[in-house]
Order: C-alpha cells, then sequence, then structure tokens
C-alpha cells in the first residue's frame, strides 16, 4: 500500500519535540505527510534535531487553523481518544489499519491526534468518522503523542505486509462536502422544530454515526443535501404564504 493519501494530523501540538519525534516515527513506517492544526509550538531546532530521518516530512508539514479544513479534502478520518466515550464505539489500531488498507486506494484517510495535555475534544471528535483508542493497562492510559503515532504508522505498515494489494475501493465523499451536508441539516432542523436547542448535538451526533455507517459516495451526499434543501425551501414558503393570506 503507498501511503500518499494517508494523513497525520495533530491538533493543538504543545511542544515542539514532540513535533519532531512524530515526524520520525512516519518516516520510519514509510508516511510523509504531516498536518498541523493551529500548533501552539514552533518548527524550531528542538524540533529538527528529534526529527532526525524526519527532516522532510517536519518541511513538507502544513499548517491550518482549524481542523475541519486541515480535513476537508479527506473522505474518512479516524480520531484517537483515551477515553471510552458514552456514544461512540471504539476502534483497536489493528482494525483501523485494516479499514484503512480498503480505503486508501481511492480516498484520502487521516489520523488525528489532540494536544498533549487535553486530547481531541467531542466536537473535533464529532468531525471524525470513527474513534480510535490504544489499548493500555487502566493505571496508565496515557501515552505520549509521539508514541501514540508511531503504534498507528506501525500497524499501517504491518498491514501493508499480511494483506494483498489489489483491493477494490469506492470513492468517498470528502469531509468538505459531508460537512457542508451536516450544516445544511442541522440548519433547516432547528427550522421544522426536529432538534432539540438544548441539546442538539445529541440527536446530529446519532445522525452522523448512522451515515457514517453508509459511507457516502459524492453522488449520495449530494443527494442528502438536496432533500434538506428542498425541505428548507418547502418551509419557507409555506411561512410566506401565511403572511401573505394573514
Amino acid at each position: 500500500m503507498d501511503f500518499h493519501n494517508v494523513d497525520i494530523v495533530l491538533v493543538g501540538t504543545l511542544g515542539s519535540g514532540n513535533l519532531g519525534s512524530v515526524a520520525r516515527a512516519m518516516c520510519n513506517m514509510g508516511l510523509a505527510h504531516l498536518k498541523l492544526v493551529s500548533p501552539r509550538c514552533a518548527l524550531d531546532e528542538q524540533a529538527f534535531w528529534m526529527a532526525t530521518c524526519g527532516e522532510d516530512v517536519l518541511k513538507c508539514a502544513h499548517v491550518f487553523p482549524t481542523l475541519r479544513e486541515a480535513i476537508a479534502d479527506c473522505s474518512y478520518c479516524f480520531g484517537t481518544t483515551a477515553r471510552h466515550r458514552r456514544w461512540r464505539q471504539t476502534l483497536s489500531p489493528r482494525d483501523a489499519a485494516q479499514k484503512t488498507l480498503g480505503l486508501c486506494k481511492t480516498n484520502r484517510v487521516a489520523f488525528v491526534f489532540g494536544p498533549e495535555d487535553s486530547g481531541l475534544t467531542n466536537e473535533e471528535l464529532e468531525l471524525c468518522h470513527e474513534v480510535i483508542t490504544i489499548p493500555t493497562v487502566s493505571s496508565a492510559t496515557s501515552l505520549n503523542l509521539s508514541h501514540a503515532v508511531m503504534i498507528i504508522c506501525y500497524e499501517l505498515f504491518m498491514v501493508t505486509r499480511q494483506q494483498p494489494k489489489t483491493l477494490r475501493s469506492t470513492r468517498l465523499a470528502p469531509v468538505a462536502m459531508t460537512e457542508a451536508m451536516y450544516d445544511h441539516m442541522r440548519t433547516t432542523l432547528f427550522e421544522i422544530g426536529f432538534l432539540n436547542r438544548q441539546n442538539p448535538d445529541y440527536t446530529l451526533g446519532l445522525m452522523r454515526r448512522i451515515l457514517t455507517k453508509a459511507k457516502l459516495t459524492i453522488p449520495e451526499a449530494r443527494f442528502i443535501r438536496g432533500i434538506f434543501r428542498q425541505l428548507a425551501w418547502y418551509v419557507k414558503s409555506r411561512e410566506q404564504k401565511k403572511e401573505v393570506n394573514s
């Protein structure tokens, strides 16, 4: 498997040494595409010193202001967390690697890691299709950022040695398209009173889970957005008729 369609995405990284160590881990396992979201450190001398063979990974890293922008061109995203989430099932790194093998031939895939001190927020994890938890003993669940990245990269590397290279893969809708779809859904569902304004994320999160399982293609995402566009038009036209009649 060629890793040209796999991105490692770091959100709000605190330590430049970790940036370098991540780049080194990626280089060791054959990955080259690093994205940085609002890093809280610089690509300084320590970062490049820690990178060793991964200097080119750092030099080619792209910086983005938000996670949504960083993964806009990706069709499938795995978020990482040390905590089990109440409403989300989690994958092991090995299972995620197996899924990636069937996706990355025709889709861009991202693995997203949060800051060292807090990890990804619930809002950031909502942008991810699935969530990975790295198994550890219960008394020590927190991993160093670069160690977590290395485990994921290692599993990706190993799965290429165990599986045939000829796999069929469907082109999925990129995150930029699906998030625009979800934005349209949110607005329309508010307008028709379907969402609870006190806690809309629960219902929207459930809809995300359902549609994630469907692995939406570009035509399918356009179709669903078209439904909500028509629904929004219908609601607006009825309101206008009421105003005229009154």
